[in-house]
């Protein structure tokens, strides 16, 4: 509970603080994190049978968040989309998780959920120095 917490006010603050101060890449990103984390919430199994098996509506959602990012570093003159690609393709092939043997359901949907805070975190630390810098000069 305090997990989902967490991220909830983190993918807030990093989306508003996207719209607010960030580029047109920026929002982007942000608004792909936040529209997948609750299409992501919408399709996932219930709590009882999830992650007991392959969760195919939640890798629907990871992957074409992958793709959107990837266009996005393919269009960008900025490094950090990269990022975001890297840690999002890592979620979308932790989907192969239900293959290895005597994986826990905990262990498949840890896996997938972890690297939504660290794209989160990278994407405010970027919109912060991005922000930073128009101030200086």
């Amino acid at each position: 509970m305090i997990r989902t917490i967490i991220y909830g006010v983190l993918l807030w603050a990093t989306t508003i603080y996207a719209l607010r101060k960030g580029g047109l890449e920026e929002r982007i990103a942000a608004l792909g994190l936040f529209i997948s984390s609750y299409l992501t919430w919408i399709v996932i199994r219930p709590f009882a049978t999830r992650y007991s098996n392959l969760e195919i509506p939640v890798v629907s959602v990871d992957a074409t968040l992958a793709v959107i990012l990837l266009w996005l570093a393919l269009r960008s003159d900025k490094f950090w989309p990269l990022w975001l690609v890297a840690m999002q393709t890592l979620a979308t092939l932790a989907h192969f998780a239900p293959w290895v043997p005597h994986i826990i359901p905990w262990g498949y949907g840890s896996a997938v959920a972890i690297w939504g805070y660290p794209m989160l975190i990278v994407l405010f630390v970027i919109i912060r120095r991005a922000s930073h810098d128009q101030h200086l000069g």
